[in-house]
């Protein structure tokens, strides 16, 4: 009976071990972009995502990781605070660490959009000099050459999801943005991936998405169990996606909203390399 009880002891241990570090030991996913679009000035411009961080605070971690990264501009597609335990301040904690590294460009997922505080949310990221992007488009330039970066609210601040009212005002914005913004480099700041076909029709050419936690569960050589608004075994991730000339990077995420576990998939950071080919 004794060896059963400290079996079942060992093993509660190590299980909670595993789950403690599968939820807190960050990891990084390193993309190169090559594209003939991108300017000579360009080259080697290195840019960190962060996404659906559902107030999640690494104590200091996420920041330090980031500045090791050496990061052009860093950005934030969506979810910085969970509706359910939304805390202003551990948002602004972060920002407040990040802007002293590199310049931040800042979208809302569908978590902002549920917050009646997110106008107080948002007076922070701009009292500590965030970009909002809510549908922007902002030119970043190098010796006379520049790359453009649009960013665009989640699909649920353009109404309802009933007959796919928001998911069509959305795709006429997204084309306004698209047909302003120039002929050169164009990167978009979207939370949802699954939206894809969306973001290769308006013509961009690297989009940063989230919002489906990697899978949240993540099985060898399956990939993610279950996303929202994908279900389960979704197409769209995690990782690397192209489509008709986009090339579109799905982050797995830091935080976790409803599951509070992340199983085989631990907080991801996602640096981004530019290159001209």
């Amino acid at each position: 009976m004794k060896k059963i009880i400290a079996c079942v002891c060992i093993t509660a241990i190590a299980a909670g071990g595993y789950l403690y570090w599968g939820n807190n030991s960050l990891t990084v996913s390193r993309y190169t972009i090559e594209n003939v679009k991108i300017p000579k000035s360009f080259d080697g411009f290195k840019i960190v995502q962060l996404s659906d961080i559902h107030n999640k605070d690494f104590g200091g971690r996420l920041s330090e990781k980031v500045k090791e990264l050496l990061p052009d501009i860093i950005v934030i597609t969506g979810d910085l605070i969970d509706s359910r335990k939304t805390d202003i301040s551990v948002a602004e904690k972060l920002i407040a660490e990040l802007k002293s590294i590199a310049p931040i460009y800042y979208i809302t997922g569908n978590h902002e959009s549920r917050i009646e505080a997110y106008p107080e949310l948002r007076a922070v990221l701009e009292k500590h000099g965030a970009a909002v992007l809510d549908g922007k488009t902002v030119d970043i330039e190098r010796n006379g050459e520049k790359i453009t970066v649009t960013g665009i609210d989640d699909t649920t601040f353009f109404g309802s999801a009933v007959l796919d009212e928001s998911k069509i005002i959305f795709s006429q914005k997204l084309k306004e943005l698209a047909e302003n913004r120039g002929d050169g480099f164009g990167i978009l700041l979207s939370h949802r991936p699954e939206l894809i076909d969306i973001y290769a029709e308006h013509g961009y050419d690297l989009a940063f998405t989230g919002h489906a936690h990697g899978g949240q569960i993540r099985l060898p050589f399956v990939g993610g169990v279950l996303t929202p608004n994908q279900g389960f075994f979704p197409e769209y991730d995690a990782g690397e996606f192209k489509k008709d000339g986009l090339t579109m990077l799905v982050s797995r995420g830091l935080g976790n909203s409803l599951f509070p576990f992340r199983i085989g998939n631990r907080p991801d950071i996602v640096l981004c390399e530019l290159k001209g080919e």
